[in-house]
């Protein structure tokens, strides 16, 4: 089974347990009303047979336009939001990038992938850190991102995880391609609000065992090194062979 397949089927599974939840906090509403399924059905304008099935978590294909009208009509209020947890899918490029940082990492530091953020009291927490550097007393929060495409939000997505775990300091690595570097010259400095770094300088000082300064680094994919051409082998005469052609 590959990683897709995998997640595949952990989202199918998450999905089953919240139709399920979802059914019987249904269910619980409408026996404090009083009502049946088929007062239910008929104030959602939906088939007595399908709100059954709702109940009991049965049905699949439940859309979240119907749920929000049978919560409505309960009294209820659905809340969806979505939060970052597991592994997702990500493109060869951005491990490739993230590697080819934390390989620069030497004693007396070390890192780790995806650190959740401290537990909160009010909700879940369910967001993580790409990368946390840890050592000689401080943490280096390390975020990457593929593709700058609302500047805004995402200086404001790093402005929440900052508020809600306080890092000695941040480090943003962006990958390093045309668009990326057209979004930061025309108007992401000033929105980022984060002061662009040397990449080398950086790799340096992790390298030295150092923690780097807060900023924004630009960070390309390593080369990988072509394969050597195969030699052509040509027959020459019974019993030898030389390279070349003919």
């Amino acid at each position: 089974m590959t990683a897709t397949d995998r997640r595949y089927d952990g989202g199918t599974r998450r999905a089953a347990r919240w139709l399920g939840e979802i059914g019987e906090e249904f269910r619980h509403a409408r026996f404090r009303l009083g009502l049946s399924q088929q007062d239910v059905a008929d104030a959602a304008r939906v088939d007595r047979a399908d709100y059954s099935r709702i109940e009991r978590g049965k049905l699949t294909h439940l859309s979240i336009v119907r749920a929000c009208r049978i919560a409505a009509v309960l009294g209820l209020d659905l809340w969806m939001r979505v939060f970052p947890g597991g592994t997702s899918i990500r493109d060869a490029g951005h491990a490739r990038r993230l590697q080819k940082l934390l390989a620069c990492v030497e004693k007396p530091l070390s890192y780790r992938l995806e650190v959740p953020l401290p537990a909160n009291r009010e909700r879940p927490e369910l967001r993580a850190w790409d990368a946390m550097v840890v050592g000689l007393g401080e943490r280096t929060a390390i975020e990457f991102e593929a593709r700058l495409y609302d500047l805004q939000a995402q200086l404001r997505r790093f402005q929440l995880k900052l508020r809600d775990d306080p890092v000695d300091h941040l480090l943003v690595v962006v990958a390093d391609t045309r668009a990326n570097r057209r979004a930061l010259s025309e108007f992401g400095d000033p929105l980022l609000g984060l002061p662009r770094l040397r990449t080398d300088t950086v790799l340096k000082t992790l390298r030295a065992g150092r923690h780097p300064p807060t900023g924004l680094i630009l960070l390309d994919s390593p080369r990988t090194r072509p394969k050597p051409a195969r030699e052509e082998i040509i027959p020459d005469a019974p019993g030898g062979s030389v390279p070349g052609r003919p």
